[in-house]
């Protein structure tokens, strides 16, 4: 499967997770670090982009790389912990995770993430 195949579904996946079809820990299952593991920003040998689809793939690999850093990475799945003691820590709960990716997805123009925002 080609970069860009693999960058609509990983987008699909997203979507899902914004609207709320599919769960954190699914989402996270299924998207598998995926901007870091096909080296979305260019700086392996081994990344999944060539020169010539950098400007053409950009938003997406934008949208990405927002997803991975500010969602992504900061999730916690941990029940063991607070609200309030993952706040502390920096990470989100579930719910701040989807809507923080509903925002995401609605800064870059994604369609049906504008309805589903008002549920949370």
């Amino acid at each position: 499967m080609g970069i860009e195949s693999r960058l609509a579904e990983m987008t699909l996946l997203v979507q899902s997770f914004a609207s709320g079809s599919v769960s954190a820990r699914e989402f996270v299952e299924k998207y598998s670090n995926f901007y870091y593991y096909e080296a979305l920003d260019g700086h392996e040998s081994s990344s999944a982009l060539e020169p010539q689809d950098l400007s053409k793939l950009a938003p997406a690999v934008q949208l990405h790389r927002r997803v991975q850093e500010e969602v992504v990475n900061r999730l916690a799945l941990d029940k063991n912990f607070s609200d309030e003691q993952m706040k502390l820590a920096g990470r989100l709960t579930e719910s701040e995770a989807r809507l923080h990716i509903l925002k995401i997805c609605q800064e870059f123009g994604l369609r049906g993430t504008s309805s589903a925002i008002a549920r949370y």
